[in-house]
């Protein structure tokens, strides 16, 4: 999520032209096409672009590599799935700072877990989506009860229901 806006900005580079942007002087067609598209764009705009343009030239080649790559796989997605990315990443951007810093803890403690782990989250939440409304419901009551319970009182639960599996033919 942190690169979108680089690729944001790697999409109105290509269609600038970065000759336009470090100010060079035009020659081609497509570079004079892109000057023309540069005047179109207000000042604060070409002001932004100018900075993230220095702030690219700043980053490290492999890093720049590495979100060229990115940008290459997004302009491949089918224009459902990158509309679907960017209205995410509007969303995101819209969120107040203490949600935003609370969903990229919660991503980076997502790919610190092994990737068992990961693949057992990810079939669990599958299988709840699978669920009816009802069924959803009775789980969210249940978790409810289970989130009251004292460590012992979960605990002897576990058991029984550990019980109770051993006993089923």
């Amino acid at each position: 999520m942190k690169y979108l806006k680089y690729l944001l900005f790697i999409s109105a580079c290509m269609m600038l032209s970065s000759q336009v942007l470090a100010g060079t002087v035009i020659t081609s067609t497509a570079t004079r096409d892109a000057q023309s598209r540069w005047e179109q764009l207000s000042p604060e705009k070409r002001q932004e672009l100018r900075r993230m343009y220095k702030r690219w030239e700043s980053l490290p080649e492999q890093k720049q590599e590495r979100i060229m790559h990115n940008y290459m796989l997004f302009k491949s997605m089918p224009q459902q799935q990158r509309d679907s990315i960017l209205k995410n990443y509007r969303l995101f951007q819209s969120l107040p700072e203490e949600k935003k810093r609370l969903i990229v803890h919660s991503y980076e403690r997502w790919l610190k877990l092994p990737p068992a782990r990961r693949q057992m989250i990810l079939r669990n939440y599958e299988i709840y989506r699978s669920l009816s409304p009802r069924q959803k419901e009775m789980l969210r009551r249940k978790y409810l009860i289970w989130k009251g319970l004292t460590p012992e009182q979960r605990e002897k639960l576990r058991g029984i229901t550990r019980e109770r599996l051993r006993k089923k033919p």
